[in-house]
């Protein structure tokens, strides 16, 4: 028996004590599993979770991105702004900054710190995460701080 384990599940962690209005994560498995005429599908697959080298936390002020060349992908590039860092600055003898001889470029400055790249239908299920995890972040705002609660 063949097991196509190409499934893709987004799930969240979710942080302390359930909350009622919690939307339950679907469990969506994308398009692309396959079974063939004649084969069952398993009722229980083991999946092994592990981080590659370079695995990071990213913060994201916002998202460029669109299609790719290639048809049916779609790329995401997130990034991180900042006021810019001084590209020069010039210090006395003793060590100390000289304030007005120091160069910054005016503006705001976009950090792009990663690009996703995904097929049209992990987009989709993407959006579907993305709604219930917005849904559940809301339903968190509104409880009050557990300092308040009995």
């Amino acid at each position: 028996m063949r097991c196509s384990c190409a499934a893709i599940i987004f799930s969240a962690v979710g942080y302390g004590a359930p909350h009622k209005k919690m939307v339950e994560e679907p469990k969506i498995a994308s398009s692309r599993t396959v079974i063939p005429a004649g084969e069952s599908l398993i009722a229980e697959v083991p999946v092994y979770i592990t981080k590659s080298n370079f695995y990071r936390v990213i913060h994201a002020d916002g998202v460029y991105g669109g299609g790719t060349p290639a048809q049916g992908n779609i790329m995401m590039t997130f990034f991180s702004e900042r006021i810019p860092h001084p590209e020069k600055i010039v210090r006395d003898a003793a060590g100390n900054e000289i304030i007005p001889k120091r160069e910054v470029k005016y503006g705001l400055e976009q950090e792009y710190e990663a690009s996703i790249v995904m097929r049209l239908d992990t987009a989709k299920i993407m959006l579907v995460w993305l709604a219930n995890a917005i849904k559940n972040a809301e339903a968190l705002l509104q409880q009050p701080p557990r300092s308040q609660q009995k």
